[in-house]
Protein backbone atom coordinates (compact mmCIF):
# COMPACT_ATOMS: atom_id res chain seq x y z
CA UNK A 1 0.00 0.00 0.00
CA UNK A 2 1.72 3.25 -1.00
CA UNK A 3 2.37 5.12 2.09
CA UNK A 4 0.56 8.65 2.72
CA UNK A 5 4.37 9.51 4.56
CA UNK A 6 7.01 8.30 1.69
CA UNK A 7 9.51 9.28 4.49
CA UNK A 8 8.58 12.39 5.41
CA UNK A 9 9.00 12.27 8.93
CA UNK A 10 12.42 12.65 9.95
CA UNK A 11 14.77 13.53 13.17
CA UNK A 12 17.77 14.14 14.31
CA UNK A 13 19.18 14.54 17.75
CA UNK A 14 23.06 14.91 18.06
CA UNK A 15 25.55 15.05 15.81
CA UNK A 16 28.44 13.03 17.45
CA UNK A 17 29.58 9.93 16.39
CA UNK A 18 29.33 7.06 18.47
CA UNK A 19 31.20 4.70 17.22
CA UNK A 20 31.71 2.26 19.88
CA UNK A 21 27.93 -0.06 19.39
CA UNK A 22 27.74 0.29 23.54
CA UNK A 23 28.35 3.71 24.28
CA UNK A 24 25.16 5.55 25.30
CA UNK A 25 24.35 9.07 23.91
CA UNK A 26 24.96 12.31 26.61
CA UNK A 27 21.95 13.31 26.59
CA UNK A 28 20.16 9.69 27.64
CA UNK A 29 19.27 8.80 31.32
CA UNK A 30 19.86 5.28 32.06
CA UNK A 31 15.84 4.83 32.54
CA UNK A 32 14.04 6.55 29.50
CA UNK A 33 10.44 6.07 31.24
CA UNK A 34 11.05 7.44 34.55
CA UNK A 35 13.09 10.69 33.84
CA UNK A 36 12.97 13.53 31.93
CA UNK A 37 14.96 15.93 33.05
CA UNK A 38 17.80 14.60 30.37
CA UNK A 39 16.09 14.45 27.58
CA UNK A 40 15.94 16.71 24.76
CA UNK A 41 12.46 19.02 24.76
CA UNK A 42 9.85 19.08 22.67
CA UNK A 43 9.72 22.43 20.91
CA UNK A 44 5.83 23.77 20.57
CA UNK A 45 4.55 24.08 17.45
CA UNK A 46 3.23 27.34 16.18
CA UNK A 47 1.52 28.39 12.74
CA UNK A 48 3.59 31.55 12.77
CA UNK A 49 7.13 29.14 13.08
CA UNK A 50 5.81 26.90 10.32
CA UNK A 51 4.78 30.09 7.72
CA UNK A 52 8.05 31.48 8.32
CA UNK A 53 10.06 28.02 7.01
CA UNK A 54 8.30 28.81 3.95
CA UNK A 55 10.27 31.55 3.61
CA UNK A 56 13.70 29.62 2.94
CA UNK A 57 13.97 28.44 -0.83
CA UNK A 58 14.84 24.89 -0.32
CA UNK A 59 12.56 23.90 2.08
CA UNK A 60 10.20 25.56 -0.14
CA UNK A 61 11.02 22.85 -3.12
CA UNK A 62 10.68 20.43 -0.57
CA UNK A 63 7.47 21.35 0.73
CA UNK A 64 6.51 21.39 -2.81
CA UNK A 65 8.36 18.15 -4.17
CA UNK A 66 6.62 16.18 -0.78
CA UNK A 67 3.15 17.85 -1.30
CA UNK A 68 2.71 17.11 -5.08
CA UNK A 69 4.04 13.85 -4.34
CA UNK A 70 1.24 12.99 -1.83
CA UNK A 71 -1.44 14.26 -4.45
CA UNK A 72 -0.24 11.06 -6.72
CA UNK A 73 0.22 8.85 -3.72
CA UNK A 74 -3.33 9.44 -2.53
CA UNK A 75 -4.78 9.12 -6.01
CA UNK A 76 -2.97 5.54 -6.59
CA UNK A 77 -4.54 4.51 -3.02
CA UNK A 78 -7.69 4.08 -4.54
CA UNK A 79 -6.31 3.29 -8.43
CA UNK A 80 -4.04 0.58 -7.53
CA UNK A 81 -6.97 -1.64 -5.84
CA UNK A 82 -9.32 -0.51 -8.39
CA UNK A 83 -7.49 -1.90 -11.15
CA UNK A 84 -6.31 -4.93 -9.19
CA UNK A 85 -10.20 -5.96 -8.57
CA UNK A 86 -11.29 -4.86 -12.00
CA UNK A 87 -8.34 -6.95 -13.73
CA UNK A 88 -9.02 -10.38 -11.22
CA UNK A 89 -11.95 -10.28 -8.92
CA UNK A 90 -9.98 -11.77 -6.41
CA UNK A 91 -10.07 -10.85 -2.41
CA UNK A 92 -6.52 -12.54 -2.29
CA UNK A 93 -4.85 -10.62 -5.50
CA UNK A 94 -6.29 -7.12 -4.25
CA UNK A 95 -5.23 -7.46 -0.68
CA UNK A 96 -1.92 -9.12 -1.95
CA UNK A 97 -1.29 -5.80 -4.31
CA UNK A 98 -1.65 -3.43 -0.60
CA UNK A 99 0.51 -5.98 1.44
CA UNK A 100 3.17 -6.81 -1.28
CA UNK A 101 4.61 -2.99 -0.82
CA UNK A 102 5.80 -3.62 2.04
CA UNK A 103 7.78 -6.79 1.54
CA UNK A 104 10.57 -4.86 0.07
CA UNK A 105 11.52 -2.98 3.62
CA UNK A 106 11.69 -6.76 4.74
CA UNK A 107 14.36 -7.47 2.48
CA UNK A 108 16.31 -4.05 1.98
CA UNK A 109 15.64 -2.45 4.88
CA UNK A 110 18.69 -2.55 6.67
CA UNK A 111 20.84 -2.58 3.85
CA UNK A 112 19.15 0.64 2.59
CA UNK A 113 19.52 2.00 6.01
CA UNK A 114 22.99 1.77 6.45
CA UNK A 115 23.32 2.92 2.87
CA UNK A 116 21.73 6.25 4.00
CA UNK A 117 23.92 6.86 6.46
CA UNK A 118 27.19 6.84 4.25
CA UNK A 119 25.68 8.05 0.69
CA UNK A 120 24.53 11.05 -0.75
CA UNK A 121 20.97 11.50 0.38
CA UNK A 122 19.34 13.83 -2.38
CA UNK A 123 20.55 11.62 -5.29
CA UNK A 124 19.25 8.44 -3.17
CA UNK A 125 15.62 10.46 -3.14
CA UNK A 126 15.97 11.46 -6.79
CA UNK A 127 16.60 7.74 -7.82
CA UNK A 128 13.71 6.43 -6.19
CA UNK A 129 11.17 9.06 -7.80
CA UNK A 130 12.94 7.83 -10.91
CA UNK A 131 12.33 4.73 -10.96
CA UNK A 132 9.03 4.80 -9.60
CA UNK A 133 7.57 6.94 -11.98
CA UNK A 134 9.12 4.78 -14.35
CA UNK A 135 7.66 1.32 -12.96
CA UNK A 136 3.59 3.47 -13.35
CA UNK A 137 4.65 4.08 -17.07
CA UNK A 138 4.87 0.64 -18.03
CA UNK A 139 1.53 0.06 -16.46
CA UNK A 140 0.03 2.69 -18.90
CA UNK A 141 1.87 1.38 -22.07
CA UNK A 142 0.72 -2.37 -21.36
CA UNK A 143 -2.93 -0.63 -20.94
CA UNK A 144 -2.53 0.38 -24.39
CA UNK A 145 -0.92 -2.33 -25.52
CA UNK A 146 -4.18 -4.39 -24.10
CA UNK A 147 -2.10 -6.44 -22.31
CA UNK A 148 -2.48 -5.36 -19.12
CA UNK A 149 -2.95 -8.40 -16.30
CA UNK A 150 -3.25 -8.22 -12.09
CA UNK A 151 0.33 -9.76 -12.38
CA UNK A 152 1.55 -6.62 -13.49
CA UNK A 153 0.17 -4.84 -11.23
CA UNK A 154 1.46 -6.96 -8.47
CA UNK A 155 5.48 -6.23 -9.64
CA UNK A 156 4.88 -2.91 -9.80
CA UNK A 157 3.35 -2.61 -6.73
CA UNK A 158 6.44 -4.45 -5.59
CA UNK A 159 8.64 -1.66 -7.14
CA UNK A 160 7.06 1.00 -6.00
CA UNK A 161 7.65 -0.56 -2.48
CA UNK A 162 11.17 -0.84 -3.47
CA UNK A 163 11.79 2.89 -3.95
CA UNK A 164 10.28 4.23 -1.61
CA UNK A 165 11.71 1.72 0.89
CA UNK A 166 14.91 3.72 -0.24
CA UNK A 167 13.54 7.15 -0.49
CA UNK A 168 12.37 6.13 3.26
CA UNK A 169 15.79 5.69 4.28
CA UNK A 170 17.70 9.15 2.42
CA UNK A 171 14.56 10.95 4.03
CA UNK A 172 14.80 10.00 7.75
CA UNK A 173 17.49 12.34 7.99
CA UNK A 174 17.26 15.24 5.33
CA UNK A 175 14.89 17.25 7.07
CA UNK A 176 16.66 17.50 9.97
CA UNK A 177 19.43 18.59 7.95
CA UNK A 178 17.50 21.22 6.12
CA UNK A 179 15.47 22.78 8.88
CA UNK A 180 17.71 22.13 12.23
CA UNK A 181 16.37 20.17 14.92
CA UNK A 182 14.86 23.47 16.99
CA UNK A 183 12.47 23.84 13.59
CA UNK A 184 11.89 20.03 13.08
CA UNK A 185 8.50 20.12 14.69
CA UNK A 186 7.06 22.79 13.05
CA UNK A 187 8.14 21.52 9.74
CA UNK A 188 7.45 18.33 10.05
CA UNK A 189 3.65 19.91 11.41
CA UNK A 190 3.03 21.56 8.16
CA UNK A 191 4.32 18.90 5.69
CA UNK A 192 1.64 16.59 7.61
CA UNK A 193 -0.94 18.77 8.12
CA UNK A 194 -0.98 19.87 4.34
CA UNK A 195 -0.60 15.94 3.24
CA UNK A 196 -3.42 15.09 5.11
CA UNK A 197 -5.64 17.99 3.54
CA UNK A 198 -4.64 16.72 0.15
CA UNK A 199 -5.46 13.24 0.97
CA UNK A 200 -8.84 14.23 1.81
CA UNK A 201 -9.71 15.71 -1.20
CA UNK A 202 -7.70 13.28 -4.14
CA UNK A 203 -9.60 10.09 -3.08
CA UNK A 204 -12.65 11.32 -3.56
CA UNK A 205 -11.74 12.99 -6.99
CA UNK A 206 -9.37 9.71 -7.71
CA UNK A 207 -12.98 7.54 -7.64
CA UNK A 208 -14.65 10.19 -9.37
CA UNK A 209 -12.09 10.04 -12.13
CA UNK A 210 -11.22 6.22 -12.59
CA UNK A 211 -14.95 5.75 -12.68
CA UNK A 212 -15.43 7.95 -15.47
CA UNK A 213 -12.75 7.26 -17.27
CA UNK A 214 -9.54 4.33 -15.97
CA UNK A 215 -7.83 3.93 -13.10
CA UNK A 216 -4.59 3.91 -15.49
CA UNK A 217 -5.35 7.52 -15.69
CA UNK A 218 -5.10 8.14 -12.59
CA UNK A 219 -2.19 5.95 -12.05
CA UNK A 220 -0.58 8.68 -14.81
CA UNK A 221 -1.05 11.26 -12.65
CA UNK A 222 0.70 9.30 -9.85
CA UNK A 223 3.60 8.92 -12.07
CA UNK A 224 3.87 12.66 -13.40
CA UNK A 225 4.03 14.02 -9.38
CA UNK A 226 7.06 11.43 -9.35
CA UNK A 227 8.74 13.81 -11.60
CA UNK A 228 7.73 16.48 -10.25
CA UNK A 229 8.72 15.17 -7.22
CA UNK A 230 12.07 14.55 -8.36
CA UNK A 231 12.91 17.72 -10.28
CA UNK A 232 12.32 19.80 -7.57
CA UNK A 233 14.82 17.97 -5.22
CA UNK A 234 17.19 18.15 -7.60
CA UNK A 235 17.16 22.12 -7.58
CA UNK A 236 17.73 22.34 -3.81
CA UNK A 237 21.20 23.36 -3.23
CA UNK A 238 21.03 22.81 1.37
CA UNK A 239 23.82 19.70 2.03
CA UNK A 240 21.14 16.95 3.23
CA UNK A 241 23.85 14.59 4.18
CA UNK A 242 24.41 13.75 7.90
CA UNK A 243 27.53 15.33 9.72
CA UNK A 244 29.86 13.08 12.09
CA UNK A 245 33.13 13.30 13.51
CA UNK A 246 36.70 12.72 12.04
CA UNK A 247 36.27 10.05 10.01
CA UNK A 248 37.86 6.60 10.89
CA UNK A 249 38.51 3.51 9.72
CA UNK A 250 36.20 1.83 6.93
CA UNK A 251 33.85 0.08 8.10
CA UNK A 252 32.13 -3.43 6.61
CA UNK A 253 28.30 -2.57 5.71
CA UNK A 254 27.52 -6.02 8.25
CA UNK A 255 28.97 -4.06 11.10
CA UNK A 256 27.16 -0.94 10.50
CA UNK A 257 24.36 -2.63 10.16
CA UNK A 258 24.41 -4.30 13.60
CA UNK A 259 25.06 -1.17 15.12
CA UNK A 260 21.38 -0.10 14.16
CA UNK A 261 20.19 -3.52 15.34
CA UNK A 262 21.60 -3.18 18.49
CA UNK A 263 20.83 0.32 19.43
CA UNK A 264 17.56 -0.67 18.82
CA UNK A 265 17.30 -3.52 20.26
CA UNK A 266 19.47 -1.73 24.09
CA UNK A 267 16.52 0.59 23.76
CA UNK A 268 13.43 -1.03 25.82
CA UNK A 269 11.06 1.80 24.57
CA UNK A 270 11.68 1.63 20.71
CA UNK A 271 11.91 -2.18 21.18
CA UNK A 272 8.81 -2.79 22.20
CA UNK A 273 6.94 -0.26 19.79
CA UNK A 274 8.92 -1.84 17.29
CA UNK A 275 7.90 -5.38 18.05
CA UNK A 276 4.50 -4.30 19.14
CA UNK A 277 3.82 -2.64 15.41
CA UNK A 278 4.39 -5.66 13.84
CA UNK A 279 1.09 -7.51 14.98
CA UNK A 280 -0.65 -3.98 14.67
CA UNK A 281 0.92 -3.52 10.84
CA UNK A 282 -0.30 -7.21 10.12
CA UNK A 283 -4.09 -6.44 11.24
CA UNK A 284 -3.87 -3.07 9.45
CA UNK A 285 -2.20 -4.40 6.17
CA UNK A 286 -5.36 -6.96 6.05
CA UNK A 287 -7.58 -3.91 6.58
CA UNK A 288 -6.96 -2.08 3.87
CA UNK A 289 -6.00 -3.98 1.64
CA UNK A 290 -9.59 -5.41 1.53
CA UNK A 291 -11.44 -2.08 1.70
CA UNK A 292 -12.38 -2.36 -1.99
CA UNK A 293 -13.44 -6.16 -1.41
CA UNK A 294 -15.12 -4.76 1.93
CA UNK A 295 -17.38 -1.85 -0.40
CA UNK A 296 -18.48 -4.45 -3.36
CA UNK A 297 -19.00 -7.48 -0.80
CA UNK A 298 -20.80 -5.84 2.48
CA UNK A 299 -21.38 -2.40 1.31
CA UNK A 300 -22.53 -2.47 -2.35
CA UNK A 301 -20.54 -0.01 -3.37
CA UNK A 302 -18.96 -1.66 -6.26
CA UNK A 303 -15.49 -1.01 -8.35
CA UNK A 304 -17.29 2.00 -10.79
CA UNK A 305 -19.18 3.86 -8.28
CA UNK A 306 -17.65 6.65 -7.25
CA UNK A 307 -18.26 5.85 -3.75
CA UNK A 308 -15.53 4.11 -3.20
CA UNK A 309 -13.54 7.14 -3.08
CA UNK A 310 -15.26 8.38 -0.19
CA UNK A 311 -14.52 5.50 2.31
CA UNK A 312 -11.03 6.54 1.41
CA UNK A 313 -11.50 10.14 1.86
CA UNK A 314 -13.04 9.25 5.43
CA UNK A 315 -9.71 7.47 6.17
CA UNK A 316 -8.15 10.82 5.48
CA UNK A 317 -10.02 12.48 7.50
CA UNK A 318 -9.41 10.63 10.67
CA UNK A 319 -5.82 11.10 9.94
CA UNK A 320 -6.19 14.86 9.78
CA UNK A 321 -8.03 14.48 13.14
CA UNK A 322 -4.78 12.26 14.23
CA UNK A 323 -2.62 15.13 13.12
CA UNK A 324 -4.28 17.71 14.63
CA UNK A 325 -5.02 16.46 18.10
CA UNK A 326 -1.70 14.21 18.61
CA UNK A 327 0.40 17.17 20.13
CA UNK A 328 -1.70 18.02 22.47
CA UNK A 329 -2.55 14.30 23.27
CA UNK A 330 0.42 13.60 23.66
CA UNK A 331 1.63 16.39 26.35
CA UNK A 332 -1.24 15.84 28.51
CA UNK A 333 -1.65 11.94 28.43
CA UNK A 334 1.83 11.26 27.44
CA UNK A 335 3.07 9.12 24.65
CA UNK A 336 3.33 5.86 25.72
CA UNK A 337 -0.78 6.20 26.93
CA UNK A 338 -1.37 7.78 23.26
CA UNK A 339 0.09 4.22 21.42
CA UNK A 340 -2.33 2.21 24.08
CA UNK A 341 -5.50 4.05 23.60
CA UNK A 342 -4.88 4.33 19.76
CA UNK A 343 -4.79 0.37 19.91
CA UNK A 344 -7.36 0.15 21.89
CA UNK A 345 -9.76 2.11 19.39
CA UNK A 346 -7.98 0.41 16.50
CA UNK A 347 -9.62 -2.52 17.62
CA UNK A 348 -12.94 -1.25 18.75
CA UNK A 349 -13.75 0.55 15.07
CA UNK A 350 -12.28 -2.96 13.22
CA UNK A 351 -15.07 -4.90 15.34
CA UNK A 352 -17.56 -2.09 13.95
CA UNK A 353 -16.79 -2.23 10.42
CA UNK A 354 -17.01 -6.52 10.61
CA UNK A 355 -20.56 -6.22 11.51
CA UNK A 356 -22.14 -3.02 9.98
CA UNK A 357 -23.67 -3.42 6.32
CA UNK A 358 -24.80 0.36 6.21
CA UNK A 359 -22.30 2.94 4.07
CA UNK A 360 -23.21 5.96 6.85
CA UNK A 361 -22.24 4.06 9.59
CA UNK A 362 -18.97 2.53 7.64
CA UNK A 363 -17.88 5.94 6.84
CA UNK A 364 -17.23 7.15 10.31
CA UNK A 365 -16.13 3.53 11.83
CA UNK A 366 -12.94 4.14 8.72
CA UNK A 367 -12.66 7.75 9.74
CA UNK A 368 -11.97 6.49 13.41
CA UNK A 369 -10.34 3.06 12.63
CA UNK A 370 -7.67 5.73 10.18
CA UNK A 371 -7.83 7.99 13.23
CA UNK A 372 -6.28 5.47 15.65
CA UNK A 373 -4.41 4.03 12.94
CA UNK A 374 -2.32 7.46 12.14
CA UNK A 375 -2.08 8.17 15.67
CA UNK A 376 0.10 4.72 17.00
CA UNK A 377 2.00 4.62 13.50
CA UNK A 378 3.09 8.85 14.49
CA UNK A 379 3.50 8.46 17.78
CA UNK A 380 5.83 5.76 17.34
CA UNK A 381 7.61 7.15 14.67
CA UNK A 382 8.32 10.28 16.50
CA UNK A 383 9.51 8.40 19.73
CA UNK A 384 11.64 6.47 18.06
CA UNK A 385 13.18 9.68 16.67
CA UNK A 386 13.80 11.29 19.47
CA UNK A 387 15.85 8.61 20.77
CA UNK A 388 18.14 7.68 18.01
CA UNK A 389 21.14 10.29 17.69
CA UNK A 390 21.91 11.53 13.93
CA UNK A 391 24.10 9.21 12.95
CA UNK A 392 22.15 6.22 13.02
CA UNK A 393 19.03 7.64 12.26
CA UNK A 394 18.64 5.84 8.86
CA UNK A 395 19.55 2.31 10.16
CA UNK A 396 17.86 2.54 13.51
CA UNK A 397 14.52 3.80 12.22
CA UNK A 398 14.34 1.50 8.68
CA UNK A 399 15.19 -1.56 11.39
CA UNK A 400 12.52 -0.16 13.25
CA UNK A 401 10.45 0.22 10.45
CA UNK A 402 11.45 -3.03 8.88
CA UNK A 403 10.11 -4.58 11.94
CA UNK A 404 7.00 -2.74 12.62
CA UNK A 405 5.88 -3.02 8.86
CA UNK A 406 6.63 -6.87 8.62
CA UNK A 407 3.20 -7.95 9.07
CA UNK A 408 1.30 -6.00 6.66
CA UNK A 409 2.16 -8.43 3.84
CA UNK A 410 1.47 -11.61 6.15
CA UNK A 411 -1.80 -9.70 6.99
CA UNK A 412 -2.37 -8.93 3.18
CA UNK A 413 -2.49 -12.77 2.85
CA UNK A 414 -4.29 -13.66 5.56
CA UNK A 415 -7.21 -11.47 5.41
CA UNK A 416 -7.05 -12.40 1.78
CA UNK A 417 -7.45 -15.63 2.01
CA UNK A 418 -10.04 -15.87 4.82
CA UNK A 419 -12.38 -13.32 2.76
CA UNK A 420 -12.14 -15.19 0.18
CA UNK A 421 -13.23 -18.35 2.19
CA UNK A 422 -15.46 -17.29 4.60
CA UNK A 423 -15.96 -13.64 3.57
CA UNK A 424 -14.79 -9.62 4.75
CA UNK A 425 -16.51 -9.43 8.13
CA UNK A 426 -14.83 -13.11 9.49
CA UNK A 427 -11.22 -11.67 8.08
CA UNK A 428 -11.57 -8.26 9.74
CA UNK A 429 -12.60 -10.19 13.10
CA UNK A 430 -9.16 -12.52 12.67
CA UNK A 431 -7.54 -9.45 12.20
CA UNK A 432 -8.30 -7.81 15.92
CA UNK A 433 -6.19 -10.61 17.36
CA UNK A 434 -2.95 -9.27 16.27
CA UNK A 435 -3.32 -6.12 17.01
CA UNK A 436 -4.85 -7.34 20.99
CA UNK A 437 -1.63 -8.75 21.40
CA UNK A 438 0.05 -6.19 20.41
CA UNK A 439 -1.66 -3.83 23.39
CA UNK A 440 -0.71 -6.40 25.25
CA UNK A 441 2.80 -6.29 24.77
CA UNK A 442 3.00 -2.70 25.31
CA UNK A 443 0.78 -3.01 28.67
CA UNK A 444 4.17 -5.02 29.84
CA UNK A 445 6.51 -3.12 28.73
CA UNK A 446 8.38 0.01 29.91
CA UNK A 447 6.03 1.73 27.17
CA UNK A 448 3.01 1.95 29.39
CA UNK A 449 4.65 5.16 31.73
CA UNK A 450 6.48 6.84 28.60
CA UNK A 451 6.26 10.83 28.88
CA UNK A 452 8.71 12.81 27.07
CA UNK A 453 8.10 16.39 28.32
CA UNK A 454 7.49 19.23 25.97
CA UNK A 455 9.63 22.47 26.14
Amino acid sequence: MPDPLRGRHVDSIGHRHYGDPDAVPPWRHPDPVRSGEDRPAVPPVTVSGQLRLLTDPDFRRWFGSRSISEAGTAASLVALPLLTYQLSDSATMTAAVAGVQAVPYLLFGLFAGAAADRLPRKTMMVAADLGCAALLGTLLLADVLGALTSWHVLVVAFGLGCGFCWFDAAAWGSLARLVGKARLAEANGLLWSTEIVLSIAMPALAGLLAALTEPTLVLGLDAASYLVSAALLVRMRAGLDPTVGPAGPARRLRAEIAEGLRYLWREPVIRALSLAGFGFSLSAGGVFGLLVVHADQVLAVTTADWHVGLLYTAAAVGSLFAALLLPRFGRSAGQGAVSIIGYGVFVAALVGLAVTPVFAAALLLWTVWEFARTTVSINGITVRQQLTPDELQGRVNTTGRMIAWGGTPFGAIVGGTIAETAGVPIAYLVLTVPAVLGLGLLLASPVRRLRIPAG
